[in-house]
């Protein structure tokens, strides 16, 4: 019968590993429908709530999908989510110190708007986060957008794991190196 011994570091390595794997956990990302019609104090709640040290991206599943102002009267309201095209004759609409082209994916962190369009990655944001579409008249607004909103790993959590299976293969390596004891 063969005995090995296992060297007191590879124990310790192997469960170093679970604390590293575990703060190099990443968030895993929340799909969120958001509705034209709704006016900014009823805009969609996601649940999430944003740190300031995190950056976070926001992508619209489908960018091409459209979503509409209302009828067409006088110009075509159609929106994809960076807004109606300021060619269209609508132009920017500014609410708090925000401002971007009507029809415009927009989201609100705390009391802080900021453009999401079709691709954002940003940081700095703080609070509750809800979204919506950018306009001053909700009533006739109708269509939807799909956004997928996900945390960006940072570099000292890949840097984290990274370490952590250097550690792992190094403990390896030694072990595979040693003699192993034998017992008659």
């Amino acid at each position: 019968m063969k005995f090995r011994s296992v060297a007191l570091g590879t124990v310790l390595a192997a469960t170093s590993l679970i604390p590293t794997l575990a703060f190099a956990s990443i968030v895993l990302p929340d799909t969120v429908t958001v509705d034209s019609g709704l006016a900014i104090p009823s805009w969609q709640d996601t649940g999430i709530i944003l740190n300031p040290g995190q950056t976070y991206d926001f992508t619209v599943n489908l960018p091409a999908t459209l979503w509409h102002a209302g009828n067409d009267i006088p110009f075509s309201r159609a929106s994809d989510a960076n807004g109606i095209p300021g060619n269209a004759g609508y132009g920017v609409w500014t609410e708090n110190g925000f401002t971007a082209n009507y029809g415009a994916l927009v989201g609100e962190a705390g009391s802080t708007f900021f453009l999401i369009g079709t691709h954002s990655v940003l940081s700095g944001l703080s609070g509750d986060l809800k979204v919506g579409y950018w306009d001053s008249a909700y009533g006739d607004n109708f269509g939807t957008q799909s956004l997928t909103i996900s945390a960006v790993p940072e570099a000292s959590t890949w840097a984290m794991m990274i370490l952590g299976f250097m550690g792992v293969g190094f403990m390896a390596y030694r072990r595979k190196n040693k003699h192993s004891f034998r017992f008659a």
